[in-house]
């Protein structure tokens, strides 16, 4: 995967024109959401540009903005340029390898009623499900210690198994349909709350 454009919440308070509390805090509610990562870097929280300009909604330039500003100071090629010719190279290869990757399929959402959050409560429930109905197995079970001992208990025990197998292999082939189903209606998009 692409490294990503890794900036503090100060640097991106700056570039987005807003204040850094209002970008601190924009940040950790995205990150609540799950719809970017941060990372720490000593005492510094770092964000990844493109991640932040995805989830907002925001597919712009920052590395523009920051070359104005150096050309404005300077008109000769600067190692800031420099820095900021290659951190929009960075950036551009970020954003079209996470495009990349949507239209692959390799992208999920993490929260919402399609999202991998409440695929896995749907998983959990499938499986505590069966395996609540051991119990109703009991009668057999029995049976197979009266008729023939503990080589019928684990014949019986293989075939609730096979039976509890197939029973939940079944309930996550519905749960992936269902999936499939949300995709085929267009793309689930996340709305993000006004700030």
């Amino acid at each position: 995967m692409i490294e990503g454009v890794w900036i503090t919440c100060a640097e991106l308070s700056k570039r987005k024109g807003i204040s850094r509390q209002a970008a601190t805090k924009r940040v950790e509610q995205l990150e609540r959401e799950g719809k970017i990562a941060t990372r720490r870097e000593g005492r510094s929280r770092l964000v990844d540009l493109v991640e932040y300009d995805r989830a907002v909604g925001e597919a712009g330039d920052a590395v523009k903005e920051q070359a104005a500003e150096t050309v404005r100071e300077q008109r000769r090629v600067t190692p800031a340029m420099r820095d900021a010719q290659t951190e929009r190279a960075q950036y551009e290869a970020r954003l079209k390898a996470l495009d990349l990757g949507e239209r692959q399929g390799q992208l999920l959402p993490i929260p919402g009623e399609h999202g991998i959050e409440a695929a896995a409560s749907e998983i959990g429930v499938a499986l505590a499900r069966e395996l609540d109905g051991i119990a109703r197995h009991a009668d057999d079970i029995a049976a197979a210690v009266g008729r023939e001992g503990v080589i019928g208990v684990r014949r019986i025990l293989k075939e609730i198994a096979t039976g509890i197998r197939a029973k939940i292999a079944a309930s996550l082939e519905a749960i992936a349909a269902g999936g499939d189903a949300a995709e085929q209606t267009g793309p689930i998009e996340t709305l993000l709350p006004d700030e």
